[in-house]
């Protein structure tokens, strides 16, 4: 993708021309609990896994763009951005998982929750997001920050009560997708979605914890091999050391060797006799 046709505000679906810092952080949050790789589903194929990898890494782009003063203003005013700064050697997609860490932890996503749930900036934003998505509730709860699927009954009295002071439009989605059924349906969906997720993170772990004790038996199997080779060559040395130095008890010595030779000598002459 060239510079040109790279639109960092669109990939973090913002304004341009309203778009504060706080709204670029916040959208690159939304984003990025949507589309980092370590938060897909277990059940996600490899072909969606690889889409989410990339959208994430578009998405970091954008962010390291637009959360620069110096970059944001060169962008800006040109419409395009040095492409060479993400090019070269450098592991980009561990970049932006650092990226992510600095910008999105578990302690930020905490207290950004708090602050943001039942606020007006909330309501804001739901209020939009049903105009944009003309009512869908499974879009309005995509694009929600921090939302569950339990928020979708919260922000269907939201909604209607706006409708009744009529701030917003009515949408047959909307009442398609707020139906008792169709919430019990989301809510049940995500909480088999978390539940795969925890088996699968359950299944990695025993697996790391095979694989660590499979890699300690074979370091204390490589070890007493180790040990034991030291203790053959070590034998070995004593034994060479033992013939230069001593005289082994079991054979006998050259004078020993001589008078037996004399006996046996004499012996074999009395027989030919």
């Amino acid at each position: 993708m060239s510079s040109s046709s790279f639109n960092c505000y669109k990939i973090l679906e913002l304004d341009k021309e309203t778009a504060t810092i706080n709204d670029i952080k916040k959208a690159y949050r939304r984003l990025a609990l949507k589309y980092h790789p370590d938060k897909q589903p277990a059940d996600a194929t490899e072909e969606e896994k690889k889409k989410a990898n990339e959208a994430f890494q578009r998405m970091g782009k954008a962010y390291a763009v637009l959360s620069d003063p110096k970059r944001k203003e060169r962008y800006d005013r040109t419409g395009s951005m040095d492409e060479s700064e993400f090019e070269g050697e450098k592991d980009w997609t561990a970049y932006f998982k650092e990226l992510w860490d600095g910008v999105v932890s578990a302690e930020t996503i905490e207290a950004q929750a708090q602050k943001y749930r039942g606020s007006e900036e909330e309501k804001k934003d739901v209020l939009e997001a049903y105009k944009r998505y003309k009512g869908s509730m499974d879009d309005i709860l995509q694009v929600i920050e921090c939302s569950v699927a339990e928020d979708g009954m919260r922000f269907e009295k939201m909604i209607r009560e706006a409708i009744e002071q009529n701030q917003v439009p009515t949408f047959k989605k909307f009442e398609k997708t707020t139906t008792a059924k169709a919430h019990e349906k989301r809510i049940k969906d995500e909480s088999k979605q978390r539940a795969d997720f925890d088996k699968q993170a359950a299944e990695d772990m025993d697996s790391l914890a095979r694989a660590i004790q499979k890699r300690n038996k074979d370091r204390q199997n490589k070890m007493e091999s180790i040990i034991s080779s030291i203790e053959v060559k070590e034998k070995a040395k004593s034994g060479k050391k033992r013939g230069h130095d001593q005289v082994d008890p079991g054979m006998p010595t050259d004078e020993e060797f001589a008078r037996i030779q004399e006996q046996m000598m004499k012996r074999s002459k009395k027989n030919k006799q």
